[in-house]
């Protein structure tokens, strides 16, 4: 129980802090030319987004220790978990919002790259935490 409460802070503190690199500082001029500012919420609801992140860690932490056979680092066999969490949660995600709102096209993959990222890196968070046992001490 412990490493899982740990692990969903770590992972939602880590994966938040990454978000908000990349939309405030690494695809902010990206963000500023081609998405439509009526779309954008300002300013953004920071509560809701971390709470978000902190459900997906929290399901991540819970799923890690259920799915995943540690095999060498856990650091891999986290990062390896993490980037198929990333293509689980926010793949179909991404898609249902660029069919519904106007977002440029060329953003999908670039907000599907950045979710390996990010997500691959929560993992790895969850997968240090747990390391070699997967068992909720």
């Amino acid at each position: 129980m412990k490493k899982t409460l740990f692990a969903t802070i770590a992972a939602s503190v880590v994966m938040f802090s990454l978000a908000g690199l990349y939309t405030g500082v690494l695809a902010h001029e990206f963000i500023a030319n081609h998405v439509d500012p009526t779309l954008l919420r300002t300013p953004p609801n920071l509560t809701l987004v971390a709470f978000g992140y902190f459900v997906l860690a929290l399901l991540m932490a819970l799923l890690y220790p259920r799915l995943v056979r540690v095999s060498g680092s856990p650091a891999m066999s986290g990062l390896r978990f993490g980037l198929g969490a990333g293509v689980c949660w926010l793949m179909p995600y991404s898609l249902v919002l660029f069919g519904v709102y106007k977002f440029p096209y060329v953003a999908l993959p670039l907000d599907f790259a950045w979710a390996l990222v990010e997500q691959g890196i929560g993992g790895l968070v969850i997968g240090l935490i747990y390391g070699k046992s997967n068992k909720n001490v």
